[in-house]
């Protein structure tokens, strides 16, 4: 245990600023991003249509928390974090390595810019890509619904689980982002503060708490996007100081 603290403890000094980076952009990418992608999920599970409709006491706090959903979520983009750093760091070794590292924070910053502004999507990314992204979504789709059914943590940390593979540009960005780690610990890591990032916003939409994003819209846009374009300099900053 000691020894893995350790590690935890390199992997926090080496890679820090990609974990708050990749946390930062969960937490106000997720108020439009998750929103809109993984809302209706949410609502599906906790029995309402709307986010306005009631739910009482208890039973509203357990239902908006999700936690088992969330961390369903969270063992998914795990695993796709250690997988693309373990696929980095085995594919480009060093001297190569750096050239791939760069490359891969810069085009997470792109993402991060895409992110920010939609309209960017339909220039950087070409219409077949389009299409191949809405089939994959449609079959993750289609393979979560057996388990809208039943209502238990199993079956939430399960759903979790399959629509933590939903293809999403802020997803995209974080997984660039911790392939350039070349560790799967801290990707895993990074990772899980990303997913923890996202969570506050698909609480809010389960508990019918987002009242800031309504009756603010367009200055809680504009934060999320000011976030958004820090995220990518930030990157594009960590990249660049790898190069001079």
């Amino acid at each position: 245990m000691e020894l893995f603290i350790q590690y935890c403890q390199a992997a926090i000094t080496d890679h820090g600023s990609i974990m708050v980076t990749l946390f930062l952009g969960g937490l106000l990418g997720s108020l439009t991003h998750c929103a809109g992608m993984c809302g209706p999920f949410v609502l599906a599970q906790i029995g309402v249509d709307d986010a306005r409709s009631p739910l009482k006491g208890l039973k509203r706090a357990r239902g908006a928390l999700l936690l088992p959903y969330h961390l369903g979520r969270m063992t998914t983009y795990m695993i796709l974090g250690v997988l693309a750093a373990s696929l980095s760091g085995y594919l480009f070794e060093a001297p190569a390595q750096r050239a791939v590292t760069v490359a891969l924070l810069c085009v997470a910053a792109v993402l991060f810019l895409a992110a920010a502004f939609p309209a960017l999507n339909t220039r950087i990314w070409p219409p077949v890509l389009g299409s191949v992204l809405s089939g994959l979504g449609a079959a993750v789709g289609r393979a979560a619904r057996p388990f809208f059914e039943a209502p238990s943590m199993v079956h939430r940390y399960a759903l979790g689980v399959i629509l933590g593979f939903l293809p999403c540009g802020l997803l995209a960005a974080a997984l660039m982002a911790v392939a350039s780690t070349a560790s799967p610990l801290a990707a895993a890591m990074a990772m899980g503060a990303f997913c923890v990032g996202t969570m506050p916003a698909l609480i809010l939409i389960g508990s019918g708490g987002q009242f800031a994003v309504r009756r603010w819209p367009h200055h809680m846009g504009t934060a999320v996007r000011g976030v958004l374009v820090f995220n990518s300099i930030s990157l594009f900053v960590i990249a660049s100081s790898m190069v001079f």
